[in-house]
């Protein structure tokens, strides 16, 4: 059965090896998520090059994603974990000010707006504090919720400003690096504006090597942002730890899914992020409500799911997956929201593609083949949301991997021939050996590969 929504799996201990990245792999997973908050750039070009070994096996490759660590404000390291008791006074420091109970916080200097009674996160939300005042280098604090808090764990500061470049020094080195050995997508960190995009492209203007990039959206001012912000990347990553913090966790499925709504209807891609099937990380099954959560995702129309902590740090990594592809399965039998009914026709190219959608729907073909060397034409496809698979065979290694996030797409790399009837015969030869398709199976098949412009000719084919 062809799972429409792609699944994005955070390596990490859990998941490293070459081995359990190829069992991830067959229970459904197509892209890697290299986290660098947490990844060595060792580590991460470990990754990158079993990642390659396994793609040389495989019919429809596994893309690769850097994500940038960016403007991050966290706790210093401490020797000791420090426990809070709600009704506490605790003071917020950027050093060591002899306080009778305080918690260093790395980047304290750079953060601004704050207000006395506003309210500040530890922990990805597990502690809240009430801000008492404030002072140069010191925020005095109330402890709202009780629990331990331990060195580099996360600090919000909802409504405040930080006063952080999006691409820090770190993440340019950490790009840099991942740059030489070949990535495919970038998701840019706590991005708030176009203009941080705008500074990652020409950070990577020079490089041989050019990634999609996804707009990481994680507070209000991005928010606020979103639609120049789409316009100006490959897509969004709905990244819902530091958002549903930054602004109301009541409202947070409302601004999911109108950020589901805004990508599809500029013809980008959205990814849904963070907690997906957090149980998960120490149980075996999910619970029903993480059921519900990603199936309203898919519903949604989302392009991809990202497991973070589950498949990065988990207990069953491998489980997490099938059980985001079964849930997708199941939720793929029901029509999305059509969100992308509302995008807007702006070449023949976007009319071509979906007319060869709404063509396969009334002929009841059983798939859309596109040869392709971009993945210009197969992307316009998986925008249009086809509920049959679309299967884009290319000739370039790296267009290949970049349609591996693409919903509805299987991603494969063929060689062109000079004979345009055998590349297509080559073609079909795979969708038998590989995809069980059966003679005289009915086929939508687009085709450009010879020809100057991105696609000249919808077909009716029928396999033999």
């Amino acid at each position: 059965m062809h799972k429409r929504t792609k699944i994005i799996s955070t390596i990490g201990p859990s998941s490293k090896s070459p081995t359990l990245i190829k069992k991830l792999y067959d229970k459904g997973m197509n892209v890697v998520r290299i986290n660098m908050s947490h990844t060595s750039i060792a580590d991460m070009k470990e990754v990158i090059k079993d990642i390659k070994t396994i793609n040389k096996e495989v019919a429809s490759s596994i893309g690769v994603m850097i994500d940038t660590q960016g403007p991050e404000i966290r706790t210093a390291n401490f020797d000791e974990d420090i426990e809070l008791t709600k009704g506490d006074e605790i003071f917020l420091v950027s050093e060591n000010l002899k306080k009778k109970k305080q918690i260093i916080v790395d980047n304290l200097s750079h953060i601004k707006g704050l207000k006395v009674g506003g309210k500040i996160s530890l922990d990805n939300g597990l502690i809240d504090l009430k801000i008492v005042s404030t002072s140069k280098g010191c925020i005095e604090c109330l402890v709202l919720d009780s629990g331990k808090i331990s060195g580099k764990k996360h600090v919000n500061f909802p409504g405040a400003q930080i006063k952080l470049p999006t691409l820090t020094d770190k993440d340019k080195t950490d790009l840099s690096e991942a740059l030489k050995v070949g990535i495919d997508f970038i998701a840019l960190s706590f991005c708030r504006t176009a203009k941080d995009l705008k500074e990652l492209r020409n950070f990577l203007s020079e490089s041989k090597c050019q990634p999609e990039i996804f707009a990481k959206v994680e507070d209000q001012e991005g928010i606020k942002n979103i639609k120049e912000i789409t316009k100006n990347s490959d897509g969004l990553m709905i990244a819902r730890g530091d958002l549903g913090i930054e602004t109301d966790m009541t409202n947070l499925p409302y601004v999911q899914r109108n950020m589901v709504k805004v990508a599809s209807e500029l013809g980008k891609k959205s990814i849904v992020a963070t907690q997906l099937l957090e149980s998960m990380i120490n149980k075996p099954h999910p619970t029903r409500a993480e059921v519900s959560d990603v199936t309203n995702a898919v519903y949604e129309g989302a392009d991809a799911l990202m497991l973070s902590g589950e498949t990065s740090i988990g207990k069953h990594p491998v489980k997490c997956v099938q059980y985001l592809r079964d849930i997708s399965l199941n939720a793929e039998r029901s029509e999305t929201l059509h969100f992308e009914s509302n995008l807007k026709h702006e070449s023949d190219w976007h009319t071509l593609a979906a007319t060869s959608v709404k063509l396969a729907k009334k002929i009841n073909a059983e798939a859309i083949v596109v040869l392709t060397r971009s993945g210009f034409t197969a992307e316009l496809i998986s925008s249009a949301r086809p509920r049959v698979p679309v299967f884009a065979f290319t000739n370039d290694r790296a267009t290949q991997n970049k349609l591996s996030i693409s919903s509805s797409i299987e991603n494969i790399f063929l060689n062109f021939s000079v004979d345009h009837e055998k590349t297509i015969k080559n073609a079909f030869e795979i969708l038998k050996s590989e995809y069980k398709f059966k003679n005289n199976n009915k086929l939508i098949v687009i085709s450009g590969i010879f020809s100057d412009i991105f696609a000249d000719a919808i077909q009716i084919r029928f396999l033999k």
